[in-house]
């Protein structure tokens, strides 16, 4: 008969998939350049577009590390592999790394072209993507909590 494999602790507290923290980083940066881009699209001074191109561009080379963080965890943790809601949470990171690299792309053209209307619903599209990936990561992260160790 096959054992599971047990749950990691650390001083009674089970530990969670470490990746939904490290894209929280990567929300930071993609709702960034949403807020960016509505800034540009309404201003229409240049430094909110370079902002808009940096900040995205940061959250997608970040997204990539960190999908690739991802899977070590994912093959390193065999644990993680029974948790509910890992599939869908995967395929939603998968979405939004799709998602951020064409928004990257479409923000190295010139500055309103680059925002005004394709990199300004990317962004939407994007920003909207993240949220649910975050709401798909709840479970991954909301499991840990103080365990009773008996004798």
């Amino acid at each position: 008969m096959a054992m599971s494999p047990a749950l990691p602790r650390l001083d009674g507290l089970a530990l969670p998939a470490l990746h939904p923290f490290l894209a929280s980083i990567v929300a930071t940066c993609l709702v960034s350049g949403l807020l960016t881009d509505i800034a540009y699209a309404s201003t229409a001074v240049i430094m909110w577009a370079d902002f808009s191109a940096w900040v995205i561009s940061a959250g997608t080379i970040l997204a990539w590390l960190f999908a690739i963080a991802g899977v070590i965890e994912y093959a390193a943790r065999p644990w993680l592999r029974h948790r509910r809601g890992l599939g869908l949470y995967a395929l939603g990171y998968l979405v939004v790394l799709v998602l951020a690299t064409f928004n990257m792309l479409i923000h190295t053209r010139d500055a309103w072209t680059s925002v005004v209307p394709t990199g300004l619903a990317l962004s939407i599209a994007t920003t909207l993507a993240v949220l649910v990936a975050a709401w798909l990561a709840l479970p991954l992260v909301s499991t840990a909590r103080k365990e009773v160790v008996l004798p």
